[in-house]
């Protein structure tokens, strides 16, 4: 089978950004580390059928096998704890995605974030109540997770200008992302439960208010990175706020066993935000936290899911901002239908339903 030559700095550059050692692209071409290290080197070529394999692998249209270069993203910090630990492919291929949903917004739309600014001095406390403020809203309590989550998503992208989507992550060890830039973006874990994407949103909202961005696992007891630790606080200050559950434990005196429970249910929050918040009042002793964090560590506090709603998924995985700004410029006639799917990547019955019902 005839072999084509490609640039070899471009394939070292694919393989590399899409998150893929040597050891695992040979796993998949079943071939040897050596061929792909001489491939890489331009001492060997692949075939064709080799070339449109990497492109499903590396998830790249098979065109850009074909470039003198590729365009360079941005370099997001990573703020993970184990950050010797290699990110898993699908973040990369996240980060392209957003990237490119971010440029062809901003390209339609001629829209741009609105991120307010605060002081640089000011706590996460109270960063938290003056965004709070600035967004002219009332706490959200008492309603189901999903419910909350999907309420401040519309209020931030609304106010904000910022792309909202959720993406398969597969990373145990990353909860959520942001991009600050023309038009900024949080990406959410799909995985994840929606009172854990809850406290993600806003963790990564605070990045954005700080003017930054980047990779985070949201460990919430973690006090050495001060900008994560920061992000935390302001999350769990929105969320669930000091003086607000004050008041609410006071319903429930005396204390009982049954009050963590009702305050999930009132603040959509996980467990372990709760736990955090009454150890922060002294509500509960540093003993009693540290067995919960225990059985938690045991347990996984992923969602394991049943039958799910595709339909939400992929509007999920579109975000409401890009959406609504695909759908205008397709009723305008900027874009064919068939760009508007490219763009939101989304499957033939799925435009029907989102753009052009």
């Amino acid at each position: 089978m005839k072999e084509i030559e490609l640039k070899p700095l471009v394939l070292k550059a694919l393989r590399e950004t899409s998150g893929y050692s040597v050891e695992e692209v040979a796993k998949k071409l079943k071939v040897s580390k050596e061929k792909i290290v001489s491939v890489e080197e331009g001492k060997s070529t692949f075939t064709l059928t080799q070339i449109k394999k990497l492109a499903d692998i590396y998830k790249r249209p098979l065109v850009v096998f074909f470039s003198s270069s590729i365009p360079k993203l941005p370099k997001v910090p990573d703020y993970r704890i184990n950050r010797e630990k290699r990110l898993p492919p699908q973040i990369y291929s996240a980060e392209r995605r957003i990237y490119y949903l971010s440029e062809k917004i901003k390209e339609l739309s001629r829209k741009k974030t609105q991120i307010p600014t605060f002081s640089k001095e000011i706590s996460a406390d109270e960063l938290a109540k003056e965004f709070k403020k600035y967004l002219s809203i009332e706490l959200l309590k008492s309603k189901k997770p999903e419910e909350i989550l999907a309420i401040y998503k519309k209020i931030l992208e609304d106010a904000l200008t910022i792309i909202i989507i959720e993406y398969p992550l597969k990373a145990d060890d990353v909860r959520a992302f942001s991009i600050y830039s023309d038009i900024s973006s949080i990406v959410l874990n799909e995985d994840d439960k929606p009172s854990i994407k809850l406290f993600s949103l806003f963790h990564e909202v605070c990045h954005l208010l700080k003017k930054k961005h980047g990779i985070c696992s949201l460990e919430l007891e973690e006090q050495h990175q001060n900008i994560e630790s920061y992000c935390n606080d302001f999350a769990a200050e929105f969320l669930v706020p000091l003086d607000d559950l004050k008041i609410e434990i006071k319903k429930f005196e005396p204390k009982s066993n049954k009050v963590i429970n009702q305050l999930i249910k009132i603040y959509g929050v996980s467990k372990q935000v709760i736990m955090l918040r009454l150890l922060r009042l002294r509500y509960i002793e540093k003993e009693e936290y540290e067995q919960f964090k225990k059985k938690i560590d045991e347990e996984s506090e992923r969602k394991k899911f049943g039958r799910r709603s595709w339909d939400k998924v992929f509007l999920n995985r579109a975000g409401n901002l890009p959406l609504q700004e695909i759908k205008k410029a397709y009723n305008k006639g900027q874009i064919t239908y068939y760009e508007c799917l490219n763009i939101l990547d989304l499957k033939t019955k799925y435009g029907e339903k989102f753009i052009t019902s």
